[in-house]
């Protein structure tokens, strides 16, 4: 065998004998008293859920205010709360995925055992969040037409609450 060979098989050795000890490493459990590694899937995606339902309380909460009267109507603001709305919408159906049906949630055992209806009021909001994007978009002030898209909107989440999640 030449020299050149030699060394190449020797440099992969040691790199195959690394990479297995590293995975070896990482299969271990931690010593008693050790820090742990990190959060479980299980809880990474329950913070996921939870981290998009506070970008939907961000933006709804001061559309609602506008629509009861609590809250003076800035169309610009409104427009990209309404338009951020309307796009984390679309997130909400996948951030209950199998793995999230336990931990520190207030996610009922109801969404996935009735998934279907689930997904309709998912379904529904989404919906709901892309009308009241178009008519904030085409709102110059907090009209009836405003009024009626946030209670859509707010009706969706009542749903929601009342039947998948824990008080």
């Amino acid at each position: 065998m030449n020299r050149f060979k030699s060394f190449y098989m020797a440099t992969a050795i040691g790199a195959l004998t690394l990479t297995g000890s590293a995975m070896l490493m990482a299969q271990t459990p931690p010593a008693a008293g050790a820090a742990p590694a990190g959060p479980t899937p299980a809880e990474r995606a329950i913070e996921y859920r939870q981290a998009v339902y506070k970008i939907v309380a961000g933006n709804f909460g001061p559309l609602s205010q506008v629509a009861q009267g609590k809250a003076e109507f800035k169309g610009e603001s409104a427009n990209k709360q309404a338009t951020r709305l309307a796009q984390i919408a679309t997130f909400v159906g996948d951030s209950y995925p199998d793995i999230s049906k336990e931990g520190k949630t207030r996610a009922l055992p109801a969404i996935w055992s009735n998934r279907k209806e689930f997904d309709q009021i998912v379904a529904d909001f989404t919906v709901h969040t892309k009308s009241l994007a178009e008519v904030v978009e085409n709102s110059s002030s907090a009209g009836e037409e405003l009024k009626a898209a946030v209670a859509a909107v707010g009706n969706d989440c009542k749903a929601c609450h009342d039947k998948f999640r824990s008080k």
